[in-house]
């Protein structure tokens, strides 16, 4: 999680800023435009684990992120899960439950979402499991398909990314557990 310094005022908008870690290389989207192809197996591991444990902090607290995806993470000298505005306790469903509101970035967004359900920690790791394909394959998801209902339609019905490179099996089975349709099948971070 990235590191919060303190929060400030503008003057003139009186518009609260919250002072973060500096991310030099801005994104974990910008970085892996810019050296996916210097990326080994090794780093994307690693990075995939500052991840799984920055996620294992927020969901041992209790909370839910909502928004996790790969815009929201930012690289430093390790990756950090950072816009945390959007992020509840686990139990804030309840009293949201009549809304039936859908926050995120479509692509990153659980198919039970989608169809109307409560937010869960399941839901963040069907996010970090698109997540993981997007690190190992380099590919943002559904990079070649538009971003609108149908696209929402077809992770309901089943749709996931597909790899384009050969990647080792067991890294496959973790991020189609994540994947699962049903939330109950997906790995938690414990």
């Amino acid at each position: 999680i990235i590191r919060l310094y303190g929060i400030t005022q503008d003057p003139i908008t009186k518009n609260y800023m919250l002072v973060l870690e500096y991310a030099k290389n801005g994104s974990l989207r910008n970085y892996l435009d810019k050296s996916y192809d210097k990326s080994d197996w090794y780093t994307k591991i690693i990075d995939l684990w500052h991840i799984a444990n920055g996620l294992n902090d927020i969901h041992a607290n209790d909370l839910i992120h909502r928004d996790l995806h790969i815009g929201n993470i930012l690289y430093t000298n390790l990756t950090c899960i950072t816009d945390m505005g959007l992020c509840k306790p686990a139990d804030y469903n309840t009293l949201e439950n009549t809304k039936k509101s859908v926050y995120g970035v479509l692509p990153y967004i659980a198919p039970e979402i989608l169809q109307g359900q409560n937010y869960t920690k399941a839901a963040d790791i069907y996010s970090f499991g698109i997540i993981m394909y997007e690190i190992i394959s380099g590919l943002p998801p559904y990079h070649n398909v538009s971003h609108d209902i149908n696209l929402a339609i077809k992770i309901c019905q089943g749709l996931r990314p597909r790899f384009n490179i050969k990647v080792p099996q067991l890294i496959v089975h973790l991020i189609k557990r994540c994947l699962d349709a049903n939330p109950l099948n997906r790995p938690t971070t414990d």
